[in-house]
């Protein structure tokens, strides 16, 4: 039993978390006789282990194929992760959405080619436009649509300037209608409330089931921190676009408040470059990560979030959020553990943060209300 995974692009961020899981899932369903293989446009990973739920310490490889030759996507990523002066602009994987449709198709050719008997799309950007395979099994988990595209447009269009932004806006039309032709599968699954109605207002896909991420045991099961210590956490990728961590530093910079900022990538450097002395970067996946977010006194996250596991997981373990209010955030908090945000600007940014600090928190009921939450889509 041959099961084709697609993913958009593999790094290890909270999407890579359910992907692990979907392929789990497979592993499941198909054993012993799964072989299993993922297609990606570009990959920090030659294989990925999933680890045999039945077979302690056990790990199946599977093995990654991506879009480009190898040579190409090593240059890629040493310029993202080294920041070359003028060769880190030009080879920034996020560049290639010129090219997102040329792409899909050559990576399709290799799904094809390798004749699976099921395919499993894992969608947060291009994934769900390969080519369908007549009579194979299409499935199609969906983190949310094209953002950039979609949900996020105006935020790029407006911060995006001069020539980047000419190209921008003459490739969205093209990138929309592309995105629409794709939007027939043997079942789809949203992975929340917010990304359903989505999916229907652009895809007109009507039939979509929920199912929230799977969040790791250790997080339900991790403890808590009665007594929390002075200071803020930010987990995520680190980026100025949609992230919004530029932001948050400059936030932090100007009250002079304490923040653990626990990720990388792609503008770490230019990050780290405008943070004052109360914010440490500790890369991702520090040791003690889960501990470090548990005994935080807070966490921030101003993102147009289409669910975000990085968020529910400090729910999970009594820790308060100050947070953007669109997206799915309605879903899953309520004013019991959260202070929202509307607006980005830095002179509101501070009035509502002050008005954060002040609070009392139940963190006990914080953690309750959040698994009565994902209980509900599980």
């Amino acid at each position: 039993m041959r099961v084709a995974f697609v993913n958009c692009w593999t790094m290890p961020w909270g999407v890579l978390n359910v992907l692990q899981d979907l392929l789990v899932n497979s592993l499941r369903k198909h054993w012993p006789d799964a072989e299993i293989r993922l297609f990606t446009l570009i990959s920090n990973f030659d294989e990925i282990e999933v680890p045999i739920p039945w077979k302690e310490g056990k790990f199946y490889k599977v093995k990654v194929v991506q879009t480009l030759p190898n040579w190409i996507n090593k240059i890629f990523l040493y310029c993202t992760k080294r920041k070359i002066k003028v060769l880190s602009s030009i080879f920034d994987y996020r560049n290639l959405m010129v090219f997102y449709p040329e792409l899909m198709k050559l990576l399709s050719r290799k799904i094809k080619a390798w004749k699976p008997d099921e395919i499993q799309i894992s969608s947060f950007a291009i994934a769900k436009n390969i080519t369908p395979i007549d009579w194979v099994p299409t499935h199609l988990y969906l983190h949310s649509p094209m953002q950039y595209i979609w949900s996020h447009y105006e935020e790029y269009n407006k911060k995006l300037t001069g020539f980047k932004n000419r190209v921008f806006n003459w490739v969205v039309p093209r990138l929309r209608k592309w995105d629409k032709k794709y939007t027939s599968f043997t079942t789809v699954t949203c992975n929340s409330e917010y990304t359903k109605k989505l999916a229907e207002e652009i895809y007109w896909i009507k039939d979509a089931k929920i199912k929230y991420p799977k969040i790791s045991d250790n997080y339900w099961f991790n403890g808590i921190a009665y007594k929390s210590m002075p200071y803020c956490v930010y987990v995520g990728r680190l980026v100025n676009f949609v992230r919004e961590t530029g932001v948050i530093i400059r936030l932090f910079n100007e009250l002079q408040l304490p923040l653990v900022v626990i990720g990388s990538w792609p503008d770490e450097a230019s990050l780290k470059a405008i943070a004052w002395d109360t914010i440490i970067f500790t890369g991702w996946n520090p040791e003690g990560m889960q501990d470090i977010v548990r005994d935080s006194a807070w966490l921030i996250n101003l993102t147009k979030e289409s669910f975000w596991i990085g968020t529910v997981e400090a729910l999970l373990m009594w820790v308060p959020v100050f947070w953007f209010s669109e997206g799915a955030t309605s879903e899953l908090v309520d004013e019991k553990c959260w202070v929202l945000v509307d607006s980005k600007d830095m002179e509101v940014l501070k009035e509502w943060l002050k008005e954060f600090l002040g609070k009392e928190w139940n963190r006990k009921e914080i953690s309750e209300r959040i698994r009565e939450k994902l209980l509900k889509y599980k």
